[in-house]
């Protein structure tokens, strides 16, 4: 359907019913039934004359259309068909707008064009019932095509509320329609010193409507923000919209060159020309002024002029009862009567779930990037290839509004992908904004210092030391780490309190506490700082000590019944936890950072940072190689090892687990001693060595019963399990039974669904599919509850169930999804038997080619794996049905051709075409 409808270029009508709002309230009883009248007669001429209703909000109508003279000629049959009707005592009047502008449709139907849909939506809200007004932009495509019996009338150049450049407006004027209007709802006809805006107003409606509401219910709204977030334009654009609201004007009074607390009074004196007369004060006579006035003043950039404002603010309010100010500052003024409002950053897609490009410019960071780097590029797009850098931009830059004016800026001479690869640099590169701006809006890092230069020294030296943390902090963490040498640990929480009133640190209370994070800009400045200071190693030390300790400590905790709640915790401070062990590779402490790694561990593995986990415990081992193995050095080591333990027959971290069997036996540490045999015991199963596995297993059992502790015992019982499995499925369920017996008293969900989906494979091999089915969806979704990323094999065995009982579609959507998984973990073992998984379903439904292609593909990454299947007997049985049915299908030549034209795929060409699910 939507492929005929405009895109492109598109003309729009919007339409609303003037003073719907009171009309409801007055007529309740028939209300319903004359909106219902009112929709069919609208609906009615839109599609008549070609238009697409594409939305209606309230009683406002959104159409499009793929020319101007078919909207003109919509809303000329509206306006006459409304008159004609017969409204009883509520008569429906309707005021209109119609712009052209460009704005491309997205698949359900909406467009995507903010530029020309807020355009419209202004011109309309400037007419008045019954009137329908048009841009310049249509004009000009018209005017020489006017539909008969329609003419044009020139209002002349008028400024809407959006504060950009004015708009050359034109009535319609049609037979049977009126003429007369009162004047236009421009800012023309308004009392007010709103400066033309150059650039469009993007975005904030969330954020308008609340602090209008605010500006409503209070008598001073402050705006808060880190330098750079946009709250003078929001301010502005704010104001625009209540002019007539006010009789008496909005009034801007532009603060930032004041450098006198005391001209405060003077400066808002000057907006109204008051001078001091006949021996009265400025002030006297300003309040005298503004007693029964009803307006609104603008205080902009009151932060370097707080005290000052706050008396200002406090005396008048309390003076001029129909007063209201709305401020902008990067701290409150603390103030009875005051609303505080923290102005946010746009918003911005997240890089790792990236929506299509063609509806990334629903996020208002996109929008504003997108816009800004038209004016200096006319031919930038936002494509394909270029989307995620684009994505990456906008966070980086963390949606401030400067920050990505001044990056667009640099588009004229560089590629995005250019751009964001240059952040690191960001100071040096994010400069030359307008030379009609305040000094400290014209690069961000004249913003930033601009703050800076306001706080106290305390509050300096505590910003440069909390750059040390990324992706935010506790109070504990900060306490731990920045206190002492200029600031002691009782003024901690003072002076966080203070930079969070003055924008520069957020604090977001979350279920476990209150969390705080710099903007990535505030900290990249706060790192420069602290590195002028000479601070960097120290703080970069102690952030690495404490992060040890702290995981260390809740180590035991990531094994027990609240490990969802800790690996949470984790998840929180992982990009902390990253930087630490950066510091530990690149001049830190080389043992502090092989401990973290180590408890680490317990979270990377079962949230599926695999290949990132492994780095780390590699990495930071051999930063000490060569050295004499203690127990912190033999637990790294074992943990890489057990990464290993699935993905490579011949990986070197074979003989670094027998190392470490070795030092722990000598140790007499049992529990260590259990746990290596079972890294090494599981190795010896994915090489095929079942034998070699039961024996390592048994000796893992003996070894975690003699060291009493139930955990280890669990995970030992559980390897034996899957070990005797292949020979025989009765004894295996009894030993796997008690270690399900134990994983149910511990409470740990992830553990428990391990041992649940092994005895899913006893099920399966034993052609109990029923009890299969029920133990690896129980197994599926207690691992969903844990936020596990590491369960694409109880996906696969879900899905091998679910296809043998001819449930194919399901069985593809869970293999896919596991494929996909398993990419993302680094599981070339797991990836090899989805692939294998697809095939069988593809030969299944009688895509034999396909279901040879993925058969071979899978057992050529399965060899490249070193993976022996002789040991896993349903699944090979599987292998040989499915090899089997498509070679029946295909005959031997043709089968054998597709076969080899799988092998020879590497592994992304093969996950694609997995992925694709199209028989080629």
């Amino acid at each position: 359907m939507t492929s005929s409808l405009p895109t492109g270029t598109v003309t729009f009508l919007f339409t609303d019913i003037e003073g719907s709002t009171k009309l409801a309230q007055e007529h309740r009883d028939t209300w319903e039934a004359l909106r219902e009248r009112h929709h069919a007669i609208l609906r009615s001429a839109i599609e008549v004359h070609n238009g697409y209703v594409f939305q209606i909000v309230g009683d406002g109508f959104c159409a499009a259309f793929h020319n101007g003279g078919d909207a003109i000629s919509a809303a000329v049959q509206s306006q006459i068909d409304l008159q004609a009707e017969d409204w009883g005592e509520t008569p429906i009047r309707v005021r209109m707008g119609i712009h052209t502008g460009k704005a491309d449709l997205q698949d359900n139907g909406q467009y995507i064009g903010y530029l020309a849909l807020s355009r419209v939506s202004r011109l309309m809200s400037a007419g008045h019932a019954g009137q329908v007004l048009v841009s310049l932009a249509t004009q000009d495509l018209v005017r020489d095509e006017l539909p008969d019996g329609t003419g044009l009338i020139d209002l002349g150049e008028r400024r809407l509320k959006d504060l950009v450049r004015p708009e050359h407006i034109y009535q319609i004027v049609a037979a049977n329609l009126p003429v007369e209007f009162p004047p236009l709802k421009t800012l023309d006809m308004y009392l007010h010193n709103l400066p033309v805006q150059l650039t469009s107003f993007i975005g904030r409606e969330k954020e308008m409507a609340e602090i209008k509401r605010a500006l409503h219910e209070h008598p001073l709204v402050t705006l808060t923000g880190s330098g750079g977030t946009g709250k003078t334009r929001l301010s502005l654009q704010v104001a625009a919209d209540l002019l007539d609201q006010f009789p008496d004007g909005v009034w801007l009074v532009e603060l930032a060159s004041l450098t006198d607390p005391a001209l405060v009074v003077q400066g808002v004196a000057s907006i109204f020309a008051l001078k001091e007369e006949g021996g009265r004060s400025l002030e006297a006579a300003l309040k005298d002024y503004l007693r029964e006035k009803r307006l609104v003043l603008i205080l902009d950039s009151c932060e370097h002029l707080v005290a000052a404002c706050a008396q200002f603010s406090d005396a008048f309010l309390h003076a001029c009862p129909h007063l209201k100010i709305l401020a902008s500052s990067r701290e409150a003024m603390g103030i009875a009567g005051e609303a505080v409002y923290r102005v946010p950053s746009l918003s911005f897609p997240d890089p790792k779930r990236l929506p299509s490009f063609e509806t990334l410019s629903q996020f208002e960071a996109v929008r504003l990037l997108i816009d800004r780097a038209l004016l200096v590029q006319p031919a930038f797009a936002v494509t394909a290839p270029n989307a995620p850098a684009v994505a990456r931009v906008c966070q980086r830059l963390d949606g401030i509004p400067l920050a990505l004016e001044l990056a667009a800026a640099r588009v004229s001479v560089l590629q995005v992908e250019d751009l964001e690869t240059r952040l690191d640099d960001r100071f040096r590169l994010l400069t030359g904004g307008s030379r009609t701006a305040l000094p400290h809006q014209q690069t961000l890092r004249a913003t930033i210092d601009w703050s800076y230069d306001l706080l106290s020294e305390g509050e300096r030296v505590l910003l440069r030391r909390l750059s040390v943390f990324a992706g935010g902090w506790t109070l504990s963490a900060v306490e731990a780490i920045c206190a002492g040498d200029g600031i002691e640990s009782v003024d901690i929480v003072d002076l966080l309190s203070k930079l969070v009133g003055k924008s520069l640190v957020s604090a977001d209370d979350r279920a476990g506490g209150f969390r705080y994070r710099l903007l990535e800009s505030v900290r990249q400045y706060g790192s420069k700082k602290l590195i002028e200071h000479g601070e960097r190693e120290r703080l970069r030390e102690r952030h690495l000590k404490y992060f040890m300790d702290w995981t260390e400590e809740v180590e035991p905790r990531l094994r027990g019944a609240e490990q969802i709640v800790w690996w949470d915790r984790i998840e929180m401070e992982h990009e902390n936890i990253r930087a630490a062990l950066e510091w530990s590779l690149s001049g830190g402490d080389a043992e502090w950072g092989l401990r973290l790694a180590s408890a680490t561990f317990w979270f990377w593995e079962p949230r599926g940072y695999h290949t990132e986990g492994r780095k780390w415990l590699t990495d930071t081992y051999n930063r000490i190689s060569g050295l004499p193995l203690t127990p912190a050095r033999a637990k790294a080591l074992m943990l890489a090892g057990w990464f290993a333990c699935n993905v490579n027959a011949a990986d070197p971290l074979d003989g670094w687990l027998q190392k470490c069997l070795e030092f722990w036996r000598k140790s007499g540490d049992k529990w260590w001693t259990a746990y290596a045999l079972v890294s090494l015991g599981w190795r010896f199963l994915y090489q095929g060595n079942a034998s070699s596995g039961r024996s390592t297993f048994e000796e893992a059992v003996a070894s975690a019963r003699a060291c009493g502790d139930d955990w280890i015992l669990g995970v030992s019982l559980h390897g034996l399990g899957a070990a005797i499995e292949r020979s025989d499925y009765s004894a295996a369920r009894t030993v796997l039974e008690e270690s399900l017996a134990i994983r149910r008293k511990l409470g740990a969900k992830a553990e428990l669904a391990d041992v649940l989906n092994q005895l899913g494979t006893v099920a399966h091999g034993q052609h109990d599919e029923q009890q299969a089915l029920a133990l690896y969806e129980e197994s599926l979704r207690l691992l969903r509850e844990t936020g596990s990323r590491d369960f694409p094999m109880v996906v696969f065995n879900l899905g091998s169930v679910l296809q043998s009982q001819g449930k194919n579609e399901r069985a593809s959507g869970l293999f896919l999804e596991g494929i996909t998984l398993a990419r993302e973990i680094g599981d070339d073992h797991l990836i090899a038997w989805g692939l294998a998984c697809l095939g069988g379903v593809a030969g299944g439904q009688g895509e034999s080619r396909r279901a040879a292609r993925l058969l071979g593909a899978a057992e050529a990454w399965r060899n490249s794996v070193g993976e022996d299947l002789s040991s896993w007997p349903y699944i090979l049985a599987d292998y040989a049905r499915w090899d089997e049915t498509a070679r029946a299908q295909l005959g031997e030549q043709a089968f054998s051709a597709a076969r080899a034209e799988g092998r020879t795929m590497t592994l992304d060409e093969a996950v694609r075409y997995a992925l694709e699910r199209d028989d080629a």
